[in-house]
């Protein structure tokens, strides 16, 4: 029995270590404070691709989330919306 609960107990600190330097679907490691973010942002050299995240309220929860874009999405999506505008717009 004892050897069973050890070997579990391996298993479930393994499963949690490998959680802590989970990437997201873009390669970019799962943030968790400020401190990852800068420590993040240390890594690249381009500007575009440093990051900026705000803890936001997710739909559909009222726990905030770290929300994070790159530079370089976060004015690609400024650019969309402002031309979603102007066609609406007719302009």
């Amino acid at each position: 029995m004892k050897k069973l609960i050890t070997i579990v107990s391996l298993g479930l600190l393994v499963t949690a270590c490998e959680s802590l330097y989970e990437n997201n679907d873009d390669g970019i490691p799962r943030i968790r404070s400020q401190r990852d973010v800068e420590a993040y942002n240390e890594t690249v050299s381009s500007e575009g691709e440093k990051l900026v995240c705000e803890r936001e309220r997710v739909i559909g929860s009222n726990i905030r989330q770290w929300v994070c874009l790159t530079i370089a999405q976060r004015d690609a999506l400024q650019r969309q919306a402002q031309d979603q505008n102007e066609a609406l717009l007719g302009r």
